[in-house]
């Protein structure tokens, strides 16, 4: 099933963050209703953890799977066993279910997926450039340093040099941190050396980036994610 463009539409025009996690919620329900007819599936089977109620709840952010969600729904149940963990308490049920360790200790990924990593309203192109960024951060990070969490952003746009050519060209963000159940985080402490590599070969890659930053702020204050 690829409904990458049925997302692409419903976000088009759309730049403020709870506004896009409310139109992926809607475009996730209907899409899986209409996948579910097809198999004839009465339920929805989730993996809402206890943080994303916590910042759906508490107006932080609509989580696409909590406050994100359509009023109306066409499945007689949403099941969401998992609902009052913490991502460190899913860990140990995952243990204890023997699943393998790649699994057990995979890092998180957004629910909306990369819209929530690109500011601003979404389109193919922002979204293939963050693409391309977030491969070079976890293949610079991932083995290395072993986060829990890290990932490329796309800021917006600024001003560059290329050769000897002035350019108008996106500003990437790399977030790396650490945290145990996601409530929390400290940013993760790379070598200058390392993250100098990570932008030059950001920008060396990806013709259309202009510069790189690393975000050194914890949550709180700031959530982990960007949007």
């Amino acid at each position: 099933m690829h409904a990458e463009d049925e997302f692409l539409d419903a976000l088009k025009g759309i730049s403020d963050p709870e506004a896009k996690r409310k139109a992926i919620g809607e475009r996730f329900i209907r899409v899986f209703e209409r996948e579910a007819k097809k198999q004839g599936a009465k339920c929805l089977l989730q993996g809402t953890i206890y943080p994303d109620r916590i910042e759906s709840e508490g107006g932080i952010k609509s989580h696409h799977n909590v406050g994100g969600m359509p009023l109306h729904i066409e499945f007689t149940r949403v099941i969401e066993p998992i609902r009052d963990l913490y991502k460190d308490e899913v860990r140990e049920v995952a243990g204890a279910l023997g699943l393998p360790k790649e699994i057990q200790h995979r890092m998180p990924f957004p629910g909306p997926g990369l819209a929530v990593r690109v500011l601003g309203e979404v389109t193919r192109e922002k979204v293939a450039v963050i693409r391309e960024a977030n491969w070079i951060v976890e293949d610079e990070l991932v083995e290395k340093y072993r986060p829990w969490q890290c990932f490329a952003a796309l800021l917006g746009l600024g001003t560059g040099v290329k050769g000897d050519n002035r350019i108008h060209g996106w500003i990437v963000a790399v977030r790396a941190v650490n945290s145990r159940d996601g409530m929390t985080a400290d940013p993760l402490n790379i070598p200058f050396d390392h993250l100098t590599k990570i932008g030059s070969r950001i920008t060396a890659d990806i013709p259309s980036v202009a510069r790189v930053v690393y975000d050194i702020t914890a949550k709180p204050p700031a959530t982990i994610e960007y949007e």
